[in-house]
């Protein structure tokens, strides 16, 4: 009599869903975690909820009086943080008086995210420094989109801040319209260029 044995392999296909619900507000999920950058900009305000909070404009004020701590798994400021094996890095851009404008490199996953807000201008060195090795990239919809990318230069593109079909002329691609963006990093590894893709709300 034979005896057969089966070795069984268990194999973990890491991926992020990412949804897009308006304004600059985003949701970027795995199994394990989920980030909501900017909930303010969108219709979904303080309901859209996560494990992490991130958002590139704050004001300064009694309730804020640290930038560079976290405060109830919310980022508001520059500095480097690590929670639950997320990587976060700000760096501080112009803001207007009492105001905290930050750009983030986030990585989740092995995934690494370029986090730009509602920016109307270029980036400094040190903001491009540290967005250097971005995998997607959210940015906003206006005149430097274009410029933006190109100095960055992502895998992926995501834009929001407006109407995203401004991007479609500045970056010279017209996608059509998905509902959310489920990618894997072996995906993203495998491709060439810069891809645009267009999230519906």
């Amino acid at each position: 009599m034979f005896s057969l044995k089966i070795k069984v392999f268990s194999v973990i296909f890491e991926f992020v869903i990412i949804n897009w619900y308006d304004g600059g507000c985003y949701k970027v999920q795995t199994p394990d975690f989920s980030v909501v950058i900017d909930p303010e900009s969108s219709g979904s305000g303080n309901r859209l909820k996560g494990d992490l909070t991130i958002r590139t404009s704050s004001k300064l004020g009694a309730d804020n009086i640290s930038i560079n701590n976290v405060v109830e798994d919310e980022i508001s400021g520059p500095g480097e943080y690590e929670i639950a094996g997320v990587t976060v890095r700000g760096v501080g851009v112009s803001g207007g008086e009492g105001e905290i404008r930050s750009v983030y490199k986030v990585i989740i996953d092995g995934i690494s995210f370029g986090v730009l807000g509602n920016i109307d201008f270029e980036l400094k060195e040190d903001a491009l420094d540290m967005l250097s090795d971005i995998d997607i990239l959210f940015v906003p919809s206006n005149g430097v989109t274009g410029k933006l990318v190109k100095s960055i230069e992502p895998k992926i593109v995501i834009p929001g801040w407006g109407d995203p079909k401004k991007a479609m002329i500045d970056i010279g691609q017209k996608p059509d319209p998905e509902e959310k963006l489920v990618i894997k990093k072996k995906d993203i590894e495998e491709m060439e260029g810069t891809k645009l893709v267009i999230l519906e709300k």
